[in-house]
C-alpha cells in the first residue's frame, strides 16, 4: 500500500459511527462540492479523498485508490514523482530528462519517454489540472497536502481521459490563521542541501494567501569518470586542438532547482470561492544525457562507441558514468551555445490554475482553468561514453491550456447528476542540432560538423463532454453510470533545416517529397490525425455497514493516437513511420473496503480484468538511427491488490500491501533489440536469443539494402516493459510520547518488486532482477508539530535498479553481439538530516 497515513487516536467501540439512514446516506453519496484543498482527515479521523469530485471517506469511495498524506510524503522526503511512485506498489516513474521527459506506469501500463508527442496512459492532476505529458516527471514537488493514486481506467473525473490511472496531487492551501513554517536538510551521500519555507494565513476577511518557496542543490550521487582524451571521431581537416575530448564537466553529476508557489483563495460569500495558484520552477543540470548510463552487456567490462573502447566507463547499473563536455569544434558551430562547450541543461516550467465554485441549494457549478508550460534546453553527449560521438543540442517545450466546467446536482431525491465539458489545447515543439560522428558528418563547403538540424512541432485540440447519473436504489446501494465523449485533433510539421548524407543515414531531405505527407512541399513531413471516442463506465456499490464498501465496476478508457516527432527524418522516411493509433481499454473491477476490530484494522482489496488494445510502443533502432513507432495488438491484464493498516497499540501502526498484476501481450510482433549481423554471414548466422528472422514469401531471410538480415521478436505471452508481476511493501510507525511535550518516532519500511524488463525492446541486459528496498527514519520533536528533527534513510541497502532502458547509439558496432544498453538507474542510498518548524 502507500505509506500509511498519519496515525490517529484509536476510537473506542462507542465512537464508531452508526449506519446512516436513507436521508443521511443520500446526502453522503450524492455529488458534493469539489474540494480544491481537501483535508487529509475528517472529523472522525477518516481519510478523505476526492476521487469522484466529492469529499468521501477512503473506505466509502468505490475506486481503487492509495493515499499519501503530507506526513507520509515528509516522512521519506518524497519530493518528486519518482520518489512518490516508490512509496506505492505498481507505480514506476522514470525521470528521463531529455526528449519526452519521463515514463509513468501504474499496474505495468506505460509509454516510453523517448518520443516528444507521446502522452502517458497515466495522467498527473495538479490541483485538479490534468497533464498527460511525461515532462511532468521532471518537476520537483513540495508543500503537498495529499496525493491520491487512482488505479485503472479513469474516464470521467480528471481532464480528458486516463486509461491506466491518475496521480492526483493537491498542494497546501491557505490556513485559517497566520502560520509560518519551513524545513532545512542535508543529504550526506549526494552532498545535497535543501531548504523550503511557507507563509500562510488570512489577508482580509474574504481573502487568504499562501507563499511557499524551495531551493535544492546536489553535488551529485552519480560520479563521472571521464577524462580529457584524444578524439577518435574527428575530421582530419580540422585542427586537432579543437577536437580534443575535454573530459567531465565535474567529478560528480549534480543539479539544482528553485521553486515557488503563490496561492490566493477568495471567498466573498459563503457559497462562492475562487482559488488561484501559480507555480514556477528553474532547474539546472549537466545535460539531457547526464543521468543515464551504460548498463552493458560489454565483453570486457568496458563500453564501446562505434567500436572504440571507452577506458573510463563501465557496463552495469551503479553510481558511475562517463561523458565529456562538448568538443569545441562542435560547440563553436552551434549558435545557441555562444561558444560555451559545457555539457548542461536548463529547465523552466510553470503551472497556473484558477478554480471557481458556486453553490446553491440545488447544484454546485465549478470552473477549472489551467495553464502548463515546460521548456528544457540542453546540450550533451548521448552515447553515454567519453567520446560523445552523438552530441545533441535540444530545445523542447510543452505547453497546454485547459478549461473545464462541471455541474453537480444536489437534489433531495435518490437520483443526482454530473454534467461537464472539457477543452484542451497543447503544443509540443522540438528543435535539435545533432552530430553523429564528426569524422563522417563534416561538410567542408559549409564548414559544418552537424549531421542534421531538425525543427518540428505537434499541436493538439481536445473537445470532450461527460456525464454521470447516481441512483440511490436503496439506503445502502448505489448505481453510478456515465460516460465521456472525446474528439481529438492533432497536426504535425517536421523539417530538416540542414542535413548531410553519410554512411549512418541520409539526412539531406531538402528535396524529398515524403510519402503520406499532407503538405507536398519538398522537405516538409506533415500530417493530420483525428479520432473520436466514447468511454462509458458503471459502478454498483453497496455499504453493508458504516465505513465499508463492496463494489463492482465496468470501466473503459482512451488515449489518443498521433505522431512522434523525435525520430530523425531521412530521405526514406514516410508519414507511416511516425504515426500511431489510439489506445483503448475496457474491463471490470471489483473491490471491498472495510474496518475490523473496533476500527483498528483497515482493509482495501480489489480484483480486475482489463483488455488494452493498441498499446502505444516505441523502440529505438540504434543501427539505423531511428525510432520504430507502432501499436501492440493487445495487452490482457488480470490482477488483484490488497492493502492493510493495523493500529496494534495507540503508539504502533503496522501497514502492508501486495499487488499481483499479470500483463501479457497478444498479437504483437516487434523489432529485436540491438544486434548486428554483417552482410557476409546474413544467411548463415543464428538469430540472437528471443528473436527470429523476418522472411519473405519464399521463406528466405529478408535483407536490407545493405545486405543485413531483418530481425523481429514475437512478444505474445510476455509482459510489457516496466511491468513486474508482484510488488508489495510492509512497514511500521512507532510514536512514543517522551514527556515535556516531546514526541519520538521511528519508522521502517521494506519494498519488494519481482523482475521486469526496463527496455521496450526486451534486451537481456535490461532485465531487472527481483529486488528489495529498505527505508527507515527517526524523529524527535514537539508533540504539537511545532518543531521536529529527523534522520531519514531511503534505499538503505544501496540498491541500484533500472527504471528505463533502451538500445544505445554506437553500442551495436560489435558483430554477433547483443547491443549495449543505456539505462535510467534509481538513486542509491540516501541519508538525510532534516529540521523543520511550524508556528
Amino acid at each position: 500500500m502507500a505509506a500509511a497515513a498519519t496515525p490517529v487516536p484509536v476510537p473506542d467501540a462507542t465512537s464508531a459511527p452508526a449506519v446512516p439512514d436513507a436521508a443521511a446516506q443520500s446526502a453522503a453519496t450524492r455529488p458534493q462540492d469539489q474540494a480544491t484543498t481537501p483535508a487529509p482527515l475528517d472529523a472522525g479521523g477518516d481519510i478523505v479523498v476526492t476521487a469522484r469530485l466529492r469529499k468521501e471517506g477512503l473506505l466509502d469511495v468505490p475506486v481503487a485508490v492509495s493515499v499519501l498524506s503530507a506526513a507520509d510524503i515528509g516522512k521519506y522526503n518524497a519530493t518528486d514523482l519518482t520518489k512518490i511512485g516508490e512509496l506505492t506498489p505498481t507505480v514506476i516513474v522514470s525521470n528521463y530528462r531529455t526528449i519526452g521527459g519521463g515514463s509513468i506506469a501504474i499496474r505495468g501500463i506505460s509509454s516510453p519517454p523517448t518520443q516528444v508527442g507521446y502522452e502517458q496512459p497515466v495522467s498527473v492532476a495538479i490541483d485538479g489540472i490534468q497533464s498527460s505529458s511525461g515532462r511532468v516527471a521532471t518537476l520537483g514537488f513540495f508543500d503537498i497536502q495529499q496525493v491520491e493514486v487512482l488505479k485503472g481506467p479513469q474516464a470521467l473525473f480528471f481532464g480528458k481521459n486516463s486509461p491506466a490511472g491518475v496521480i492526483s496531487i493537491t498542494t497546501a492551501g491557505p490556513t485559517d490563521r497566520f502560520e509560518v513554517g519551513g524545513r532545512v536538510g542535508y543529504e550526506f551521500v549526494a552532498d545535497e542541501v535543501s531548504g523550503e519555507g511557507h507563509v500562510s494565513g488570512p489577508i482580509t476577511d474574504t481573502l487568504g494567501g499562501r507563499v511557499a518557496i524551495k531551493y535544492r542543490d546536489a553535488k551529485g550521487w552519480l560520479y563521472n569518470n571521464a577524462q580529457a582524451a584524444p578524439n577518435p571521431f574527428f575530421p582530419a581537416a580540422l585542427p586537432a586542438s579543437t577536437g580534443t575530448l575535454p573530459g567531465a564537466p565535474d567529478r560528480r553529476v549534480g543539479d539544482d532547482e528553485t521553486m515557488g508557489r503563490v496561492t490566493l483563495e477568495y471567498k466573498p460569500v459563503s457559497n462562492f470561492s475562487a482559488t488561484a495558484k501559480l507555480f514556477a520552477l528553474l532547474a539546472h543540470d549537466q545535460g539531457g544525457g547526464s543521468f543515464s548510463q551504460n548498463i552493458g552487456p560489454c565483453s570486457d567490462g568496458r563500453p564501446r562507441s562505434f567500436g572504440v573502447v571507452d577506458p573510463f566507463g563501465d557496463c552495469r547499473a551503479d553510481n558511475q558514468t562517463s561523458f565529456s563536455n562538448i568538443v569545441p569544434a562542435i560547440a563553436n558551430r552551434i549558435p545557441q551555445l555562444h561558444g560555451d562547450n559545457r555539457s548542461r541543461g536548463v529547465n523552466v516550467a510553470y503551472t497556473a490554475s484558477l478554480v471557481m465554485k458556486y453553490d446553491s441549494d440545488a447544484f454546485t457549478l465549478s470552473s477549472l482553468t489551467g495553464r502548463i508550460f515546460n521548456r528544457y534546453r540542453s546540450v550533451s553527449g548521448l552515447t553515454h561514453t567519453v567520446d560523445n560521438a552523438l552530441t545533441t543540442y535540444e530545445n523542447t517545450s510543452y505547453e497546454s491550456f485547459s478549461q473545464e466546467f462541471r455541474l453537480l446536482t444536489k437534489f433531495d431525491g435518490p437520483v443526482n447528476f454530473l454534467f461537464g465539458a472539457f477543452y484542451g489545447s497543447t503544443r509540443d515543439a522540438l528543435f535539435n542540432n545533432t552530430n553523429f560522428r564528426a569524422d563522417l558528418s563534416y561538410n567542408a563547403a559549409a564548414d559544418q560538423v552537424t549531421t542534421y538540424i531538425k525543427d518540428a512541432y505537434l499541436t493538439g485540440k481536445t473537445y470532450s463532454a461527460f456525464a454521470q447519473a447516481t441512483w440511490l436504489i436503496l439506503p445502502r446501494l448505489e448505481l453510478a453510470a456515465g460516460g465521456r465523449y472525446t474528439s481529438e485533433k492533432k497536426l504535425t510539421r517536421n523539417q530538416n533545416l540542414y542535413g548531410v548524407n553519410t554512411a549512418l543515414g541520409r539526412f539531406n531531405t531538402a528535396n524529398t517529397v515524403f510519402p503520406g505527407s499532407t503538405d507536398p512541399t519538398p522537405g516538409i513531413l506533415a500530417g493530420r490525425f483525428k479520432d473520436d471516442n466514447v468511454s462509458p463506465e458503471a459502478t454498483l456499490s453497496y455499504h453493508p455497514v458504516a465505513n465499508s464498501t463492496l463494489y463492482v465496476a465496468y470501466k473503459t478508457g482512451f488515449k489518443s493516437g498521433g505522431f512522434g516527432i523525435t525520430s530523425p527524418i531521412q530521405t526514406s522516411t514516410t508519414l507511416a513511420d511516425i504515426d500511431f493509433g489510439s489506445e483503448t481499454v475496457k474491463g471490470v473491477e471489483a473491490g471491498a473496503k472495510g474496518e475490523l476490530f473496533n476500527r483498528r484494522l483497515r482493509l482495501t482489496a480489489s480484483a480486475f480484468d482489463y483488455n488494452f488494445r493498441n498499446l502505444q510502443v516505441t523502440q529505438y533502432d540504434a543501427s539505423t538511427i531511428r525510432f520504430q513507432i507502432s501499436n501492440a495488438g493487445q495487452v490482457r491484464q488480470r490482477g488483484a491488490e490488497l492493502e492493510a493498516s493495523f493500529d496494534a497499540t495507540r503508539m504502533l501502526r503496522l501497514h502492508g500491501a501486495i499487488a499481483y498484476v499479470h500483463n501479457r501481450f497478444r498479437d504483437y510482433t516487434g523489432q529485436c533489440y540491438g544486434y548486428t549481423i554483417p552482410a557476409a554471414v546474413a544467411l548463415t548466422a543464428a538469430a540472437p536469443p528471443g528473436c527470429s528472422f523476418v522472411t519473405n514469401a519464399a521463406g528466405n531471410r529478408q535483407l536490407t539494402a545493405a545486405g543485413t538480415p531483418v530481425l523481429q521478436q514475437v512478444l505474445d505471452g510476455r509482459a510489457p516493459a516496466r511491468s513486474p508481476d508482484v510488488t508489495g511493501n510492509a512497514g511500521f510507525e512507532l510514536t512514543v510520547p517522551t514527556g515535556r511535550d516531546l514526541e519520538f518516532g521511528v519508522t521502517g519500511d521494506t519494498f519488494y518488486s519481482s523482475s521486469y524488463y526496463a527496455s521496450d525492446a526486451f534486451a537481456p541486459a535490461s532485465r531487472q532482477d527481483a529486488f528489495w528496498r529498505f527505508n527507515a527514519s527517526a524523529r524527535i520533536g514537539a508533540d504539537d508539530g511545532r518543531w521536529q528533527l529527523s534522520l531519514i534513510g531511503r534505499n538503505l541497502t544501496n540498491k541500484y535498479y533500472l527504471l528505463f532502458a533502451g538500445d544505445r547509439t554506437g553500442g551495436t558496432s560489435v558483430p554477433l553481439t547483443q547491443g549495449e544498453q543505456r539505462g535510467v538507474v534509481a538513486r542509491g542510498r540516501e541519508v538525510l538530516l532534516q529540521a523543520s518548524f511550524r508556528y
